[in-house]
């Protein structure tokens, strides 16, 4: 009898701890649109100011990239690296339930956060960043946002200098739309490395120079390409460029890290500015010292790929 009982209360226990459980709101899924996660009204009824225009869309993916993929995911399905390290699901950023929700919702949970959902207000402290990030995260749903490219009233002596045309200020950022494209910002340098043509370049040089691989790195520049060492004479062509780099190796292993600090395309050029650190060790003495510098490079673009033009460094 006693047996019956207490197999009665562990039934219980356990129906109990199941109905708690499956009413507990989940804070990452709840930006899907769970209704545990109640916004304000007045907080719904908020409108993004931020345009979807193509060049701040490509603002959102970057800034999505740094705050959010690790968890959510590149394409929004919950699926990043470190959402099996949550306690609940994050929820499908493409499903109706969560496209469905305002801007303003978004904009609110974002900001406050919940539990395993952490709030970004102080991460990310220009809101028309996270407007930004709302933008881009309608398009994992195609047709769920429009991409707008607003068309200024000029004048005769505007038409003399259209290079760039503002159109907001918050915060200290300028969004604009120009002909000359920056992927500039302070809260998405990480992740434009990652999206940027000159970026991805640049990633893989660092890949060559740290791995000694000339055969990577002389493909990374053009065939015309300069590459202008500290204190060296310049070294322009491709079987040239090969010579010096196959020299290089042979003298020294590299351990160096890249920082991109700016990115400006125009067309089929573009220039990164950069700063590196690390150090390099002499093959023959083993002798290690430390390597710092900054780098400006040119980048052009051959036949639909983007190669280093010209490579300055002190």
């Amino acid at each position: 009898m006693k047996k019956s009982i207490r197999l009665v209360c562990s039934a219980m226990a356990i129906l109990l701890f199941a109905v708690f459980a499956s009413s507990f709101s989940s804070p990452v899924s709840s930006a899907g649109g769970d209704k545990d996660w109640s916004v304000p009204d007045a907080a719904k009824k908020v409108k993004n100011p931020v345009k979807s225009s193509d060049e701040n869309l490509q603002a959102g993916k970057a800034l999505f990239t740094k705050h959010c993929k690790s968890c959510h995911g590149a394409l929004g399905k919950g699926d990043g690296p470190k959402s099996n390290e949550l306690n609940t699901p994050c929820g499908d950023f493409t499903e109706k339930k969560f496209q469905s929700q305002t801007d303003g919702e978004l904009f609110y949970k974002i900001q406050k956060g919940k539990e395993d959902m952490p709030s970004f207000e102080k991460k990310i402290t220009a809101e028309n960043d996270i407007w930004t990030i709302i933008n881009y995260v309608r398009t994992f749903v195609p047709g769920s946002a429009k991409t707008e490219t607003e068309k200024p009233t000029t004048t005769p002596d505007d038409k003399k200098n259209t290079a760039t045309t503002e159109t907001k200020k918050e915060d200290g950022q300028t969004i604009t739309d120009t002909k000359i494209k920056t992927v500039l910002a302070q809260d998405s340098i990480s992740a434009a490395l990652e999206i940027t043509p000159a970026g991805q370049i640049m990633k893989q040089y660092e890949k060559a120079l740290n791995s000694g691989d000339t055969v990577a790195m002389t493909a990374l520049f053009t065939s015309d390409g300069i590459y202008m060492p500290l204190q060296t004479a310049n070294v322009s062509g491709s079987e040239k460029i090969k010579a010096s780099y196959k020299q290089l190796f042979k003298a020294y292993k590299y351990k160096i890290t890249y920082s991109i600090e700016e990115v400006v395309q125009a067309g089929d050029m573009a220039f990164l500015r950069a700063s590196s650190k690390g150090d390099k060790t002499a093959i023959k003495t083993k002798q290690k010292t430390t390597d710092k510098n900054r780098e400006l490079i040119i980048f052009k673009k051959v036949n639909e790929d983007w190669k280093i033009y010209r490579f300055m460094f002190n």
